[in-house]
């Protein structure tokens, strides 16, 4: 095998591993899991049976040109994730650190996560999907191809994401909606009572009125300079392709 494999790795004889592939020191492979060429994996993953890793994407143009999976350290892989490789020459797609996948997660092509996020079961990201840090998406939630998802966002359990999602805030529905901010992740996470309320002020300015998205930015800038929230808040509207959630969540 042409592999550069770390120590200490615990890999099941009913693992298949091609040629091509890094992994990093104390990470455990278990039964069935598939890992094809072009895979980078880091130190102190867990990657549980039937894990399918690198194959090639769901994507019309891809040319089985040379491209990646690289996934960083201490994430934990359950049952029948499937993680694809980019499309594009050298492109990859990328998974952070201190992951939480569980069962049936599927990564499409060129997605990005980054560190300490928490996808129930059946979450599935389309491709180019970016997310930041420390969000949580409940079961089956789906997120639309280009997609982005803020750092400490919560996505509930059978949303549809077609829109770009807006850091600190909760979501949920088909399409998903604002609820409110995420509350107990910012206590969780140590942000301070003045942080909390003025994320709470940032969703009252952009989803408790009838504001156009520019008439929000110009709201948020005159208090951005004197909060980091907002400022993250505004940066991300500001930098958004496809457009950020705008309506709020009403029961029916």
């Amino acid at each position: 095998m042409n592999n550069l494999l770390g120590k200490n790795l615990k890999i099941s004889p009913l693992a298949h591993i091609e040629d091509g592939v890094e992994i990093g020191d104390n990470t455990e492979i278990r039964e069935f899991v598939v890992i094809r060429k072009n895979v980078k994996i880091g130190a102190n993953n867990i990657i549980y049976p039937n894990v399918v890793i690198g194959e090639e994407p769901q994507d019309r143009s891809f040319v089985h040109e040379k491209s990646f999976v690289e996934i960083g350290n201490a994430n934990i892989i359950r049952e029948n994730v499937t993680i694809h490789k980019a499309v594009g020459l050298e492109q990859a797609t990328v998974v952070g650190n201190s992951n939480f996948l569980m069962a049936g997660v599927h990564l499409a092509h060129n997605a990005r996560v980054g560190d300490f996020n928490t996808l129930a079961n059946n979450v599935s990201l389309a491709g180019y999907c970016q997310m930041g840090n420390y969000v949580t998406c409940g079961g089956a939630a789906q997120f639309h191809q280009h997609t982005k998802i803020g750092d400490y966002a919560m996505v509930s359990g059978l949303a549809g994401v077609n829109k770009d999602v807006l850091p600190y805030m909760i979501f949920a529905g088909v399409p998903a909606a604002a609820v409110t901010t995420n509350r107990v992740a910012l206590k969780k996470y140590n942000f301070t009572q003045e942080q909390r309320v003025n994320a709470q002020k940032a969703f009252k300015i952009i989803y408790d009125s009838s504001y156009s998205v520019a008439t929000i930015i110009e709201k948020l800038e005159l208090l951005a300079q004197d909060s980091i929230i907002i400022e993250n808040i505004l940066n991300f509207i500001k930098n958004s392709k496809r457009g950020i959630i705008t309506d709020k969540y009403c029961k029916s």
